[in-house]
C-alpha cells in the first residue's frame, strides 16, 4: 500500500505541470484528509486481506466514501495531492499538520482506553468486595447444612443406641 503511494508520488512529480488548480484543497483542509486516509490505510492493513486485490478494492471504495464526508471528489483530491506533491515545502507543512491531528488523536484513544480500564478495575473490584459476602454467605450454610447434619447423626446414633438398648433388655432375662 504505502509502495503504491510513493510510486504514485513518483509518477505525479515526474509528469506534470506546477500550475495551482482552481479547486485546490487549502492546506489544512489537506491535513484532515490526508490524516483520515493514513488512519484509512492503517484500518484496511490490520484487516489481513488473503488478497491484495481485495484490500486495494476496499480501499478505493473506502477512500471515495471518506472523500464524500469532506464534500471532495476523487478528481478534486488528486489535482490537489498532485499540486502538493510539485510544492514539498507545502506537503512538508501538510504532512507536520498531519503527524500532529494523528498524535492528538492518538492521544484522545489512550485516554479513552484509559477511562475504560478504569471503569473494568472497578467493576473488578467491586466483584472482589461482594465474592467474601457471598462466599461468607455460602461458608454460613455450610456450616449450617454440617450442623443440620451433625444433629442428625446425633439423633440416629440416639436411636440407635435406643434400640441397643431395647435389645439388651429384650435379651437379658428380667431378674425377680
Amino acid at each position: 500500500m504505502r509502495l503504491r503511494f510513493f510510486l504514485l508520488t513518483f509518477w505525479l512529480t515526474a509528469c506534470g505541470s506546477n500550475t495551482k488548480p482552481k479547486d485546490l484543497i487549502p492546506e489544512d483542509k489537506m491535513a484532515k484528509v490526508l490524516t483520515e486516509i493514513h488512519i484509512l490505510e492503517a484500518q484496511i492493513n490490520n484487516l489481513h486481506f488473503q488478497h491484495e486485490d481485495s484490500s486495494v478494492y476496499v480501499y478505493q471504495k473506502m477512500k471515495v466514501k471518506l472523500l464524500k464526508t469532506f464534500e471532495l471528489d476523487s478528481a478534486t483530491f488528486k489535482r490537489s495531492f498532485k499540486y502538493y506533491i510539485l510544492n514539498p515545502d507545502k506537503m512538508k507543512g501538510i504532512y507536520t499538520e498531519v503527524k500532529k491531528l494523528l498524535e492528538a488523536k492518538k492521544k484522545v484513544i489512550e485516554a479513552k482506553k484509559k477511562v475504560e480500564d478504569k471503569k473494568k478495575q472497578l467493576l473488578e473490584d467491586k466483584k472482589v468486595k461482594k465474592m467474601p459476602k457471598a462466599v461468607q454467605k455460602a461458608d454460613s450454610l455450610m456450616r449450617l447444612k454440617n450442623e443440620i447434619q451433625s444433629k442428625e447423626a446425633v439423633k440416629k446414633r440416639l436411636i440407635m443406641d435406643k434400640h441397643s438398648v431395647d435389645k439388651l433388655n429384650k435379651a437379658t432375662p428380667k431378674l425377680p
